[in-house]
Parts: structure tokens; C-alpha cells; sequence
């Protein structure tokens, strides 16, 4: 038995997670759940959560609310209020996804694996906003004071070892993200004139560029259609690619935010997922469509490379160009049954890189030698 701290933002009750990292920490934690030589506890502080501690089936959660109006950043109490609770449970390894818990837990001596999500000083330029961007700064602070201190990490991609193996004398453990088992579900026979973008309404998502791939394919392909499903944090950009996209009538589609389970049913309708971003990572909804069994076609961008074989799961792009991506689309909607296999060898791909419980026994063996060499 291995008592485990998983600390990070995750779900409240049945919410759906929400953003990337929280799918991670809930698919992580109900693989872990499931097995009985793992005694498991989340930790959140964050705001807009009610306070106290919750049992579930298979874990117990501590929320802490941090204030919602405040003249120092929450996240300089983050060890503060974690310590008690810390102490309380006793844990023999600890599990960071948020650079300043990892400071935190590193500090009282225990334990600790943290994972590496994203590049904070990376998007410290890209974000908008005086407030926002003042945070990012602040979490760069808490990942360089992190990286001194820590002696074991986890790279969700190849190309995290190469930007922080300069930076640090960690350990890597290098462990894909966990999808949901919903995604592997088995699903219809695709619709070969039905496309699905999943991404904010952002610069950042490049959904400028896949109307632009839309209006490319119209001409060959009437009867195709993209459904863009995400949140509009920018009004006047969504404003502008709901113009760009207006002459194109019901052949763009916006969804708005969605849950999983309409995500997964809108995948088993699509032929494809397309993503046209000019900046990424490692984002979660390219292993759900590989997991689904359908290609992606995407830029060349962040770890998408290390996900996506060119030719034999999805097809990749120069960014921002939508002749490369719409010629990339044009060949699947051609050959639907070449776009089946791809996803099927995508699927095949994700069973071992994505599957909740491959990845929970991959942090668990990370785990097990974290608490062993302490």
C-alpha cells in the first residue's frame, strides 16, 4: 500500500474538468482509485470551491478556498495553507501539477513527483491582460524556484526533457497524459463530410486559419462541414471569425464549450479532427481523437509532432497555412477508408501511450521510486 497526495485543480462533485490539466488530475485519480494498493487524497486550493473535506468512493478530497478578492496573490499562500492539511494526511509520496504546491511540498521535506504541463514563461507573451499576465509571471517564478529544489519530474512530452534537461538535475519520467476511458469507447462509422476543431475562440487556436481551409475545400467538397466547439474569451477576435466565417453558411458551425461525452460523440461523427494552432503542448484533445480512432490534421507545433505520424495517424502543417491543411483534409475526405485506418492505427497508438490505467502504472512505478529514494 502506497499512500499518495495528488495536488492540483481538479473537478468539484460532478463538474466536468475544466482545461487540460484538470482532465489529467480526474482521469489519474479514477485509474489510481480503482486499485486497491494505492490509498489516494486530493488537494486544491484554488478559488470558487467550498471549503472542507469530501470522501468518494476510492478517495478523499480536501478543498481549500482561497479568497476571491485579494490584495496578495492567492499563490503566495499556497504553502501556508497547504501545510496543515499536509500533516494531516501523511503522505509517503506527493504528486504536484502546479509549480507552487510543488515549492510548497518540497519545503516541508516530503517526497516529490511533480509534473511539467506547460512553459510559463512562454506564455507570459502570448496571454492578455495586465492581471493575467502578472500571474503567469508569478507561476515562472514558483517553476524556477521548483526546479532547483526537485529531484524528480514527469515530461509529458519529448519536448519537455529538451527545454528544462538545461535547467534542472531532475530525474525525467517521461509519461504520456491519461484520457478518459469514454474516448476508447467503440463508436459509429464516421461521417466523411462532417470536420471537428475543438479550441477557444483565441489568436492563439488559429480558428482564422480553418475558416480560411473551409473556404479552400467548399468549392470540392459542398456538403462539408467544421464544427468549431469552444468558449469565446476573446469577443472581438470571436466576433471577427464569426464574420470571416458567415458567407460559408452552415458549412462552420459554433458550438460553444461542451462537455466530454458530447466532445466523444461529435468525434464519432467526424471524419477528422482538425487543429490549427500556432501554439501548443501536448493538448488533450488530440489523444482523445486518437483514442476515438479518427486522424488528426494539425499544425506543426509543440509536442504535436512526437503525437502524430504524418502518413499513418493524421497529417501535420506548417502554421498558418491553410492550402497545407485544407490539401491534407481533401485527401481524407477522398479516401474515407484510408481516413478509417489512420484512426484505427491512431487508436492503436493511444491505447499504450494514453490508456488511464498504462499511465497510472507508469506514475506509479515514478512513485514508488521517489518515496524509495527519499
Amino acid at each position: 500500500m502506497i499512500r499518495i497526495a495528488l495536488l492540483g485543480h481538479f473537478p468539484v462533485g460532478d463538474a466536468p474538468p475544466a482545461g487540460g490539466v484538470q482532465s489529467v488530475i480526474a482521469n489519474l485519480r479514477d485509474a489510481l482509485a480503482r486499485r486497491e494498493d494505492v490509498e489516494l487524497h486530493l488537494v486544491q486550493y484554488r478559488r470558487g470551491i467550498p471549503q472542507g473535506r469530501v470522501f468518494r468512493e476510492g478517495w478523499t478530497e480536501y478543498h481549500i478556498r482561497a479568497a476571491e478578492t485579494r490584495l496578495i496573490p492567492n499563490m503566495l499562500s499556497t504553502a501556508r495553507r497547504l501545510r496543515p492539511v499536509l500533516a494531516q494526511i501523511q503522505p509517503q509520496v506527493v504528486s504536484t501539477h502546479q509549480p507552487a504546491y510543488a515549492v510548497a511540498t518540497l519545503a516541508m521535506g516530503l517526497p516529490t513527483l511533480h509534473t511539467l504541463h506547460g512553459f510559463p514563461a512562454r506564455e507570459f507573451w502570448v496571454r492578455r491582460g495586465g492581471f493575467t499576465r502578472a500571474a503567469m509571471l508569478l507561476e515562472a517564478w514558483y517553476e524556477w524556484r521548483m526546479l532547483r529544489r526537485v529531484r524528480h519530474l514527469v515530461a509529458i512530452s519529448d519536448q519537455v526533457v529538451a527545454r528544462y534537461r538545461h535547467r534542472t538535475r531532475a530525474r525525467f519520467h517521461r509519461i504520456d497524459n491519461p484520457v478518459a476511458p469514454l474516448f476508447f469507447q467503440p463508436g459509429p462509422p464516421p461521417d466523411p463530410d462532417h470536420l471537428l476543431l475543438v479550441g477557444n475562440l483565441t489568436p492563439v487556436k488559429g480558428i482564422d486559419v480553418a475558416i480560411r481551409v473551409m473556404q479552400h475545400l467548399r468549392s470540392a467538397f459542398p456538403h462539408l462541414s467544421l464544427t468549431i466547439v469552444g468558449r469565446e474569451p476573446d469577443p472581438t477576435y470571436a466576433a471577427h471569425v464569426r464574420a470571416m466565417a458567415r458567407p460559408l453558411g452552415d458549412a462552420v458551425r459554433f458550438y460553444g464549450p461542451a462537455s466530454p461525452q458530447t466532445i466523444k460523440t461529435l468525434l464519432d461523427g467526424s471524419l477528422a479532427l482538425l487543429l490549427t494552432s500556432n501554439q501548443e503542448h501536448a493538448p488533450m484533445i488530440v489523444a482523445e481523437a486518437m483514442a476515438a480512432a479518427r486522424p488528426v490534421v494539425a499544425t506543426r507545433v509543440g509536442a504535436l509532432p512526437d503525437m502524430i505520424r504524418p502518413g499513418e495517424t493524421g497529417e501535420l502543417a506548417p502554421v498558418g497555412d491553410a492550402m497545407a491543411l485544407a490539401q491534407a483534409l481533401a485527401r481524407l475526405r477522398q479516401n474515407p477508408a484510408e481516413a478509417l485506418a489512420m484512426g484505427q492505427r491512431a487508436a492503436d497508438r493511444a491505447r499504450w501511450r494514453h490508456h488511464p490505467d498504462a499511465v497510472a502504472q507508469a506514475y506509479l512505478r515514478a512513485m514508488r521510486l521517489v518515496r524509495d529514494l527519499s
